[in-house]
């Protein structure tokens, strides 16, 4: 249990940094956008780099926020039950997260598909072709870099939740829970 919960507890703390330093960029590039615009000089790949920004934000964010016992819930049945019921309850969400969050690790590990890329010898387009899978093919609108460089964001977000979930989840079942219910 230790060593997933120092593993969680690093993550949690580069998720923490790149955060603060998603949320620096994306104010920067919003910046860059109304001063090109206020000069009818607009940089059209600033919006994109932007809206990618805050995307990846979400997703790191969301991770983080599961480990900090922060996300969106509703707590009116865990109010609702005695309190012996509820623990087995939290219990229960905790490895529903969990579950949740290895079936998005499976899911990431399908779409990206790396076994079938390595068989096509690392060619995205006789990847596609086979596959008819075009993860690796399509590229941004104004960036022009492909976008699976921008939904790597998934497998990131599915690996650390099911990290943070398990270290919620021993931690839950070992009662030393350091995440709170209200």
């Amino acid at each position: 249990m230790r060593i997933v919960t120092a593993i969680s507890e690093g993550v949690s703390r580069l998720e923490r940094a790149l955060l603060i330093a998603l949320t620096l960029v994306i104010t920067l590039l919003i910046l860059v956008n109304v001063v090109t615009r206020a000069f009818d000089v607009a940089i059209y790949w600033v919006d994109e780099l932007a809206i990618y920004c805050l995307i990846w934000l979400v997703f790191i964010g969301g991770s983080h926020t599961l480990r900090l016992g922060r996300q969106v819930r509703v707590t009116a049945a865990l109010l609702a039950v005695p309190p012996s019921l509820r623990t087995t309850l939290l219990v229960a969400i905790d490895a529903a997260v969990f579950a949740f969050s290895l079936l998005l690790v499976w899911m990431a590990w399908i779409w990206f598909d790396l076994p079938g890329l390595a068989a096509a010898g690392f060619d995205t387009d006789a990847f596609a072709g086979t596959t008819f899978n075009f993860i690796y093919d399509e590229p941004t609108l104004t960036i022009g870099i492909d976008k699976f460089w921008i939904w790597l964001v998934m497998p990131w977000f599915a690996v650390t939740a099911s990290v943070h979930a398990a270290a919620n989840l021993l931690e839950r079942l070992s009662g030393r829970a350091s995440v709170e219910v209200f």
